[in-house]
């Protein structure tokens, strides 16, 4: 406290801060190892000197100290404590719990998620512990400053008084399970920081929870943390501007609340690399965009000069090991690009979580890029997610727009220095050049308790399985999953990606995939596409801006690459950027569709050819053809003429054992009728006999093996009517059989009480459903494209796929508890009139429709299928 206060003037802030303890401590020397007073007389001076140095001492300590007091309150308040019915482990859990109380978080995510608690119940102390710290935050209105005993005090701490005021200043406050908010009005510029600072703990903490939420709530039922909406402070008397604040880190509201919806962003802190990359990625690609836009052809991503610019502009990544501290490895990470930089306007927004979509300069530049070059949105969360790896980041800048050098040291905002910002200037002239050179230190543990491994880490996988305590002192696996990172970056970055560790150059075995081949303008889709053959079909895999997300769906006969370039991320991904967001599914379904029809009518000869096997050159455009009918048929695609695609016909089908082939078109026209065997048991392969124009296959299991078998099952519709079910229990197997009748309906076999009684026993969570109409109450067949919110089709568990007419159900579903339900008839002028405009034949009068419907009512007995339990 002296060095704080020496050469400082009177009335300094840090002085008045510490005054109280520095004049508290000054009271006494230090002999022997032995605390003693200055003065032989005692007083009131130094009794309270005593209680807050005291004071001050335990205050640090107090959530240890409850964990000691719940562990033993007759050794620590002599206070007698009755433990027979609740076991020890209770409440050495409860212990740890009050501990975690002002612990730094990751000490309490080492708390259990769950275990047992008394009785038949579970407890859960990480999620005690977390409703603890926020409920501490939140504390509010307790009334904890006594005016009587301030008022007893010769010397009351500034600090108490700054607290007093910072409660005192709380004008409005809402703390509910779906908003936080507060407003503090304050005349004392010190006051308004510790207020600030308040609020930034209360968004620091739930921001981290959120960010772990999946691994902290015991069940999805108990909902979602709250948002932060407004944490204000109004400052009388002052003005909140930078010169009179330090630059911090914060959570913009805004994205805050959006923050606190989702559950945990990212699945390990590693993840965090890839948005620090991408910001590299993205920098550069607006400085190739800004000095070659004038002269260069950038008309789409596969365009030679925008593919021979990228060698110029590489991403640089330099790793050093600096050494293992006891248990603790050490590393250096420093990532060089050759971007735009950042200026100190930038930085104001890369201070500011969420805020860089308001970087109107560098917005303005974007929109004029090429919908595919753009880069692909900042969340703001990005650069932040760097403090998952380390508390300080240290950046040497130069911007493209200012031509500016700068120095930053950035610290998190969850570190002792409170998310500062250093900022200092450098000389610099034209040789050096603009980009960001970022540079980080980083620890693991150098031997871990236990680790897991996602799949796709090669390099983490490698280092488990070839570690040796005898041999070696370090089992770098979180270290490893760095590198793999850079790996799985670099596969399809359009940027270079150099990689060395300790000055050895790695960059050479970096694996580099093919890069996209195709683009389709009118979606901004890259694509390849990997025919497969006749008998198995490939993955579908989905990137956006060339990094790899989860598969939004999978496309049969053919193996694709999708690169979506189309949108900001902020409207395609999640917050994590791992998958697509459910808002923009449908957008992006009916998009890959349009991309593909497009790429592959364009470029069939290409795709679907070999010219140096006329057999392989067969099979390929067999397969282009069945995927353009297959698909055709489901997406209704207009103005598609696939007539020219007719290949699929002439699919030699091996019947008998494999002694005939038949195509496929003349096998589904010469055969009267057909059978489908779903065999439980039994080799994994589709057969075929063909016998007496009788048409057999058998299959294993509920899908086909091979891709002409489920081609081949998407026909059956167009060339059969009926079908019949039936079990056969001497082969296990259920067996569809299909005839050629077209006075019959598709439908004919199926039980109406049967589907009515599953929709009673709650295989479908509707309340009313569209049901198949028999042709004897075909006044309510409705229209094909019928559709009501909340009312969906009853699943026929067809496995070829029928055109079968619907009707709207005449009953609902009343669920009173699990499994405990009943139909009832529920027919108003709303179910009428929505029937009527929407029947399949409009000669068809409403009475008649009233006439119909009590005819199937009375056809029914409800009683005995409401009395029924399957």
């Amino acid at each position: 406290h002296k060095e704080k206060g020496r050469g400082r003037k009177k009335g300094n802030n840090v002085v008045k801060l510490f005054n109280y303890l520095y004049k508290s401590a000054n009271l006494f020397i230090v002999e022997n190892n032995q605390l003693k007073f200055k003065s032989q007389y005692f007083n009131f001076e130094i009794y309270e000197g005593i209680k807050y140095i005291l004071a001050d001492y335990f205050r640090k300590k107090h959530a240890h100290n409850s964990r000691n007091i719940i562990n033993n309150p007759e050794k620590e308040l002599s206070l007698l404590s009755p433990r027979g019915v609740i076991p020890e482990r209770i409440f050495n859990i409860l212990g740890e719990i009050s501990a975690c109380h002002t612990k730094d978080f990751s000490d309490v995510m080492k708390l259990p998620f769950s275990q047992v608690g008394i009785g038949t119940e579970n407890a859960h102390p990480r999620f005690i512990a977390c409703l603890l710290r926020i409920g501490d935050l939140l504390d509010i209105d307790n009334n904890r400053f006594s005016d009587v005993i301030l008022k007893t005090l010769v010397n009351i701490p500034v600090d108490t008084l700054m607290h007093k005021s910072k409660h005192l200043s709380i004008k409005s406050y809402r703390a509910d399970s779906s908003k936080i908010e507060i407003i503090a009005k304050c005349d004392d510029y010190n006051v308004a920081n510790i207020t600030n600072q308040w609020f930034e703990y209360i968004n620091n903490e739930i921001s981290k929870q959120m960010i772990k939420w999946n691994e902290i709530v015991p069940d999805n039922s108990f909902g979602y943390l709250p948002t932060i909406g407004n944490l204000k402070v109004e400052l009388e008397n002052y003005e909140y501007i930078d010169s009179k604040k330090k630059p911090k880190f914060k959570v913009d509201t805004d994205k805050a609340m959006e923050l606190l919806q989702g559950a945990g962003l990212y699945d390990s802190d590693y993840q965090s690399l890839r948005e620090i990359l991408q910001n590299s990625v993205d920098a550069t690609l607006i400085r190739i965009w800004l000095e070659n836009k004038k002269d260069k052809n950038f008309e789409t991503p596969q365009s030679t000069d925008y593919r021979n610019l990228l060698k110029d502009y590489p991403v640089e990544i330099k790793i050093k090991t600096l050494g293992k501290v006891g248990i603790w490895q050490n590393w250096e990470i420093e990532i060089c690009d050759n971007g735009i930089g950042i200026s100190i306007d930038d930085l104001k927004y890369l201070m500011n979580t969420g805020s860089s979509s308001r970087n109107t300069r560098k917005n303005n530049v974007i929109e004029q890029m090429p919908v595919w070059m753009k880069p692909s949105g900042i969340f703001g969360i990005g650069f932040q997610s760097i403090f998952m790896l380390t508390d300080c980041v240290r950046i040497e800048t130069k911007s493209y727009f200012d031509e500016k050098l700068h120095l930053f040291e950035l610290y998190s905002p969850n570190s002792n220095r409170k998310g500062d910002i250093l900022i200092k200037k450098k000389e610099t002239n034209h040789s050096y050049k603009p980009g960001t050179k970022l540079k980080f230190k980083y620890k693991t543990p150098a031997v871990p308790d236990r680790y897991s491994i996602p799949s796709k880490h090669q390099n983490a996988s490698r280092v488990a399985h070839n570690y040796d305590p005898f041999s070696y002192d370090s089992m770098d696996i979180e270290f490893a999953k760095i590198i793999d990172e850079v790996f799985i970056f670099k596969n399809k970055s359009v940027i270079p990606i150099k990689l060395s560790i300790d000055n050895d150059d790695l960059t050479p075995i970096l694996k580099k995939e093919i890069e996209f081949k195709y683009f389709d303008k009118e979606t901004s889709i890259e694509m390849n596409v990997w025919p497969g053959d006749l008998a198995y079909e490939f993955r579908t895999d989905y990137y956006y801006k060339n990094q790899p997300i989860k598969e939004l769906f999978h496309l049969k006969f053919i193996g694709f690459e999708f690169n979506i370039h189309s949108d900001k991320a902020s409207k395609v991904l999640s917050l994590n950027r791992n998958k697509i967001r459910s808002e923009y599914r449908n957008k992006l379904t009916e998009n890959i569709y349009k991309a593909v029809f497009n790429v592959l009518t364009k470029h069939f000869n290409d795709i679907f050819s070999n010219d140096e096997d006329k057999k392989k050159d067969k099979e390929l455009k067999y397969i282009g053809s069945m995927f353009l009918n297959f698909y055709t048929d489901r997406e209704k695609f207009i103005n598609f003429n696939i007539k020219d695609y007719n290949q699929w016909e002439k699919i030699p089908i091996p019947v008998n054992d494999g002694k005939d082939d038949i195509g496929m078109k003349e096998l589904l026209e010469e055969s009267k009728q057909l059978t489908i065997k779903y065999l439980k048991i039994g080799d994994n392969i589709d057969t075929y006999k063909f016998e007496d124009k009788k048409l057999e296959i058998s299959i294993k299991g509920e899908e086909p093996k091979y891709n002409y078998t489920k081609f081949l099952f998407s026909k059956v519709n167009e060339y059969f009517r009926c079908i019949t079910r039936k079990h056969d229990a001497k082969i296990n197997a259920t067996v569809h059989s299909y005839f050629k009748n077209n006075e019959c309906s598709p439908f004919y076999s199926y039980d109406i009480k049967l589907i009515l009684r599953n929709i009673k026993e709650g295989y479908h969570s509707n309340a009313r459903l569209f049901i198949p109409c028999l042709e004897k109450f075909k006044e309510l067949k409705l229209k094909e494209n019928a559709k009501k919110p909340y009312v969906f089709n009853y699943n026929l568990d067809n496995k070829i796929l029928f055109s079968i007419s619907m009707m709207l159900s005449p009953y609902i579903r009343i669920e009173k508890g699990y499994r405990d339900a009943k139909l009832e008839v529920n027919l108003n002028d709303k179910v009428f009139e929505w029937v009527y405009e929407n029947r399949y034949d409009k000669k068809v009068t409403m009475q008649q429709i009233k006439n119909t419907y009590q005819k199937l009512i009375n056809s029914i007995d409800l009683e005995e299928i409401n009395r029924s339990n399957h």
